[in-house]
């Protein structure tokens, strides 16, 4: 964890000690204590091209819901989208209420190419932010912004819904993501469960902070699983989150596919069943992975050889459950994708061929139009026939 003071305007960076998109702790004058309302502070579709993969550590490394997803002292909420692609394309980042801009970084370099190696261990850990302050003292802070990306200037109004970056991976960080905080009096505060998240006997807590229409999209899973594929090549987690196997191209040559899940949170003893079936509706792969490692961040690959000399040509399906122990179905998804006849092989002499006969045909239609043209008299009358007839046919 990063510990983050700001004292008159001077920013004073401590330990850290964290693999993850991780939690500060800001140190902000209180004034007083209501809670604010707020909205998601990510410009996506939920669950579609973004995912919370962390919420803050309610105590004992528990969320809100008493489970997991969470790491020991996170403040706040990591927020995740699929691949570096994402965020080249631009996730925008918006202001989660009203409220003034207080402090902004906007110089520290993201983290390309992605790799567990080059996630920065230099200050400011946190990376490129923004912190806002809205009503009565409560504060928004937004961290691991996309270097540049910043709209807005300490001083400026941020109107709820208003754009004030892109979500980056500046910081320690190894996965695109925003780490996302709210903050009153000293404190962090969880805005899903409204607990005051601070080392003390006496916690301060209030109702959810999100707006209705948040709270309702914003779904609790047990397991989040932002990726779910298929590649030609045994897939590593970086590759994944590069983007790599985004939209490729099957060919029913291919000597071997792999099918992978990626996913935050799985715990030993979780299973993974997989099963495939090809245009003919046959079953061509049944197979299971029993998760060991309590990793937050994994990947689980299933490889399966060609079928025959070639894989039938069309749409396949396949279908992926997530068990908990105790066979506790958490997680099912559908996924079709087609493997493609690879194209015939380019004859280049018939090509030619073809080629030289479309002139050939061309030269003989002209031919005959000069000849109509020079019977119905409609030939300019300064023409010299040899010197017209060959400009003729060979333009």
């Amino acid at each position: 964890m990063s510990v983050l003071k700001i004292f008159a305007g001077l920013i004073i960076l401590f330990t850290v000690s964290t693999n993850a998109c991780f939690a500060v702790e800001f140190f902000a004058p209180g004034k007083s204590d209501p809670p604010i309302e707020l909205g998601f502070p990510v410009l996506c579709n939920y669950e579609e091209n973004c995912w919370i993969v962390n919420y803050p550590d309610n105590g004992s490394i528990q969320d809100y819901k008493g489970g997991k997803i969470t790491y020991k002292n996170n403040k706040g909420v990591d927020i995740a989208v699929k691949t570096v692609s994402d965020l080249k394309n631009g996730i925008p980042v918006i202001s989660a209420q009203d409220g003034e801009v207080v402090f902004v970084r906007n110089d520290v370099p993201d983290n390309y190419p992605l790799g567990p190696e080059n996630a920065s261990e230099e200050p400011p850990f946190y990376g490129n932010a923004v912190v806002i302050e809205h009503n009565n003292g409560w504060k928004t802070a937004y961290f691991h912004l996309k270097k540049g990306s910043i709209r807005v200037k300490p001083g400026d109004f941020a109107g709820k819904g208003k754009k004030i970056a892109r979500m980056g991976l500046s910081g320690n960080t190894n996965f695109p993501c925003l780490h996302f905080a709210v903050i009153y009096d000293k404190s962090y505060f969880d805005p899903f469960s409204g607990l005051e998240l601070a080392n003390k006997e006496k916690l301060k807590q209030y109702k959810p902070f999100w707006s209705a229409s948040v709270k309702e999209t914003l779904k609790y899973r047990e397991v989040i699983i932002p990726n779910i594929g298929v590649s030609q090549e045994e897939p590593s987690l970086f590759s994944i989150k590069e983007g790599k196997y985004e939209d490729i191209e099957i060919m029913n040559d291919t000597p071997e596919l792999f099918f992978w899940v990626r996913g935050f949170h799985f715990i030993p003893n979780d299973l993974i069943k997989i099963n495939l079936i090809n245009p003919e509706q046959k079953l061509v792969l049944d197979s299971q992975f029993r998760i060991k490692s309590n990793k937050i961040e994994q990947v689980v690959s299933f490889k399966k050889p060609k079928e025959d000399q070639t894989w039938v040509p069309g749409i396949y399906m396949m279908k992926i459950e997530f068990y908990r122990p105790g066979l506790k179905l958490v997680y099912g998804y559908d996924f079709d994708f087609e493997i493609k006849k690879p194209p015939e092989p380019v004859d280049k002499e018939a090509l030619k061929k073809e080629e030289q006969l479309k002139k050939l045909k061309l030269k003989r239609r002209k031919v005959i139009i000069f000849h109509k043209l020079k019977q119905e008299e409609k030939l300019p009358d300064t023409y010299k026939e040899n010197k017209f007839k060959f400009e003729f046919l060979n333009q």
